[in-house]
């Protein structure tokens, strides 16, 4: 056992690299409250179904490990395979958790009927609910979202965290109907296993029309410490931006994701200034693959007046001239700041952002691991540390960790010598220590 004969410091800065970079880094939830929860255990799926039907006010769903095949079951809803939080048109509930009961989200695994087959059109979809809580299970093979918000019914304040989310027809995680408030994903993992398909019902029909997350006309959206990896389209046409937040959303916040292989990154606001405003992009990676069958486009995009993209690492690998791309005269007071990057910040169609302390020359011996798309900085990346000072919008970095307030690198990632995770430290092996 280690003990206290460790520094305390040292002590303090392990347990704050731990605050989590991935979904597996998610600290476990506490068990359901039985004093504050009316708790519902299922086992099978129509036994979830009938308890997601059912919901109450004050209840959490506690779901026991296994495969729950949606499309077997007969709906309560008496039309097709979805779970709802809430039921259109009915008074409002609230205070709801739906859990995997084991807290590995591969051990509960909800399956629809396929990304072509709309008997089962969403994973879960959340109507008159609030302050709602969907923890540590899989959805996947859905007809239109894996969950889908529904603001126009009153749904809000929904925290998605410790999921596995992919193969939805169209966008994976959805808020719509505007006012889809106070949404939080974390700690998951958002991707499709082959791309998305050509949809009968996308935009245009027979188009692929997809993004890990897209929210309409929603505030406060946060989307943190997740892996969103390989949304492309499968006919190798271009995605929608991976992470896609518009139509009059504001202040949104993504930060400390890893986005991988994705056609396009984070875009607050698409066509205009009205599509969102303020918002902040801080400390993520970006990396895109080299010579993928699809198109690609650029990591970050804003249109949204008065947003921060401060410190993220994005390599574009030569696969897209633009890194950063901050666009129209209306997107005013846009600060582009301390970024890591290979590629171009740019201007267009009138936008004049503030850009300072930006790196566009970054090589791969930088990176610990750019092949798996770690890109925490490697002793090799002296050139672009100690830069800068510490900013008030990003005291800390990709993992959780506050940076010092003056001699801070650029990117996401702040370069520490990590000497101390060796010589068996991490499993309480401390013969290589000289401790007295």
């Amino acid at each position: 056992m280690i003990g206290t004969r460790l520094w305390p410091g040292l002590l303090a800065l392990l347990a704050s690299a731990a605050a989590g970079e991935a979904p597996g880094d998610a600290p476990p939830l506490p068990p359901p409250d039985p004093n504050a929860y009316a708790i519902v255990e299922v086992t099978t799926a129509q036994q979830l179904a009938d308890a997601c039907w059912n919901l109450a006010s004050d209840t959490a769903i506690v779901i026991a490990p296994g495969v729950y095949d949606l499309a077997s079951v007969a709906f309560p809803n008496g039309v097709d395979g979805r779970l709802t939080v809430g039921r259109y048109g009915a008074p409002p509930i609230s205070n709801l958790q739906i859990r995997g009961a084991t807290g590995d989200p591969e051990d509960v695994v909800l399956i629809g009927a396929g990304m072509l087959d709309p008997l089962v059109p969403f994973g879960i979809q959340i109507f008159t609910a609030t302050d709602v809580t969907i923890a540590d299970l899989s959805i996947r093979d859905v007809y239109y979202h894996a969950v889908a918000i529904q603001g126009d019914q009153g749904a809000a304040r929904v925290r998605l965290r410790h999921l596995r989310l992919s193969d939805a027809g169209q966008q994976i995680v959805k808020g719509s109907g505007g006012d889809a408030d106070d949404v939080t994903i974390e700690y998951s993992e958002l991707f499709y296993t082959a791309g998305a398909i050509q949809h009968p019902e996308g935009s245009p029909p027979g188009s692929c029309y997809t993004n890990a997350i897209d929210a309409i006309g929603s505030a406060r959206w946060i989307v943190r410490d997740n892996l969103v990896r390989d949304i492309r389209c499968a006919n190798g046409d271009l995605a929608g931006p991976a992470v896609l937040l518009w139509q009059g959303s504001s202040d949104s916040r993504v930060e400390r994701n890893t986005f991988l292989d994705c056609s396009r990154g984070v875009s607050l606001g698409l066509v205009g200034p009205a599509d969102h405003t303020g918002g902040l992009v801080r400390d993520n990676f970006f990396r895109w693959e080299t010579g993928g069958a699809y198109q690609i486009d650029v990591p970050i995009y804003t249109t949204s007046p008065g947003s921060k993209i401060l410190h993220n690492t994005a390599l574009t690998r030569g696969e897209y001239p633009n890194a950063i791309e901050v666009r129209f005269a209306g997107a005013t007071g846009v600060v582009v700041r301390h970024n890591l990057l290979d590629a171009a910040i740019t201007p267009r169609d009138g936008a004049s952002p503030t850009v300072a302390a930006n790196s566009t020359a970054a090589v791969p011996s930088w990176f610990r691991d750019l092949a798996a798309g770690d890109l925490h900085l490697t002793a090799a990346s002296a050139p672009i540390r100690d830069q800068v000072a510490r900013l008030a919008d990003a005291v800390d970095d990709f993992d959780a960790v506050s940076r010092p307030a003056t001699g801070v690198d650029l990117g996401a990632d702040e370069y520490r010598n990590e000497i101390v995770f060796t010589d068996g430290f991490e499993s309480g092996d401390t013969s290589a220590w000289p401790l007295p």
